[in-house]
Formats: structure tokens, C-alpha cells, sequence
């Protein structure tokens, strides 16, 4: 399991100022086959990477991800870089967000509360991200592991499935399926953003 902390984006449950990061939670997990369970998540409704996409291809965000600078929602991409991203949940977004501070940043003497510096915007010094991991084998508790994990996701794939949805997949899966399948194709870059590749090279 992985704590990060990251610069400011999100707003605390009813504040219009950002001062957490959409602080990314993993957890992985072996699953007794290939594809290994990869929880790789934020606590924000959309990612700081989807926004500066959008921005960069003039498209416009889904609704009720972002607020302006104003505290008024947006689907606009530049507004809500320079507003707030609302957490999951709410409160319960908030509340996670919190405790990925103090982990990351409070607890390994990182910037926290505010004070991870941006790495696309600000370079007046390190950023100072803040990273806890917790490692551990699987088979330190029970001795069966692999028997009981392959038993759980078998379990939840039979379950009952909602309309059009064909399989159910556990958080990793299907990233797992992709990388076969890109990593046998070219990368296709688009125009805009190779610009600034070349920029950032060759400056």
C-alpha cells in the first residue's frame, strides 16, 4: 500500500481554496495469476492529468468534478485549474485526502497542508512529495493465500451483473489486458504534446 501526497488541487469538504492533493492511494495485491489486483486511485473525482488533457485539446469536463476560483461548478479545464477539484464522497473524499496528508506529509516530515510545490508551474524549489509504503507478504497471516485470493475473485466475477456489462473486473485487470495489447503497438503522441516534449528536451 502507497500514501502520496501532492500539490494543492482539492478543496477540504466545503472550502473553495484548494489545499490538498488529489493524493493517489495504491494497494496491490497478488491474485494467483498474471494479472495482479492494482488499486491506483485519487481521492478526487477526476485526476489533475485529465484536466491539463482537456485543457491542452480544448475539450470540456464531465459535469460536477470541478469548481472555478469563484466556488462555482465548471466543466471548463482552464477554470478548474485555476479553482478546485471536488473529492469522492464528499466528506468522505475530504475526510481520505486528510489522512493521506498525514501520512505522506505530516507523519515523514514531507510538505503537507498545502505546501507541495507544483512541478508543472512551480520551480522555486523541491517539491518535497511525501510517500509512505506499507509492504508485507501475503502469506504472513494465513498460510493458504493463494487458494483464499483465487477463491475471492472467482467469487465476485459470478456475481449478478448490471446491464451491458459483460465481465466483472478487479482493479488492475483490465490495465493488465491493455498493456498486452499496446505493448505491441506503436505510440501515437499527438502533435501538441510532442511540441512540448521537444521543448522540454531540447530547450
Amino acid at each position: 500500500m502507497i500514501f502520496t501526497n501532492a500539490p494543492p488541487a482539492v478543496a477540504p469538504f466545503g472550502a473553495i481554496k484548494s489545499l490538498f492533493g488529489t493524493n493517489p492511494i495504491c494497494f496491490g495485491a497478488p491474485t494467483n495469476s498474471k494479472a495482479p489486483f492494482i488499486l491506483d486511485t485519487s481521492i478526487s473525482k477526476i485526476n489533475r492529468g485529465r484536466i491539463r488533457f482537456a485543457e491542452m485539446n480544448n475539450k470540456k469536463l464531465p459535469k460536477g468534478v470541478a469548481l472555478d476560483k469563484f466556488g462555482k461548478p465548471t466543466t471548463d479545464a482552464k477554470k478548474a485549474l485555476k479553482g478546485v477539484q471536488l473529492p469522492i464522497g464528499d466528506f468522505r473524499g475530504s475526510g481520505l485526502a486528510w489522512m493521506v496528508d498525514i501520512l505522506s506529509g505530516v507523519l515523514t516530515g514531507a510538505n503537507h497542508g498545502g505546501k507541495v510545490k507544483d512541478p508543472f508551474d512551480d520551480f522555486t524549489g523541491p517539491q518535497n512529495v511525501g510517500h509512505l509504503f506499507f509492504v508485507f507478504k501475503p502469506n504472513l497471516f494465513v498460510k493458504d493465500y493463494n487458494d483464499r485470493i483465487k477463491k475471492n475473485v472467482k467469487l465476485i466475477k459470478k456475481l449478478p451483473k448490471i446491464k451491458n456489462i459483460k465481465e466483472i473486473l478487479y482493479p488492475g485487470e483490465n490495465k493488465f489486458r491493455r498493456f498486452k495489447i499496446n505493448s505491441k503497438k506503436k505510440i501515437k503522441i499527438p502533435k501538441n504534446i510532442l511540441k512540448n516534449i521537444e521543448k522540454l528536451t531540447f530547450d
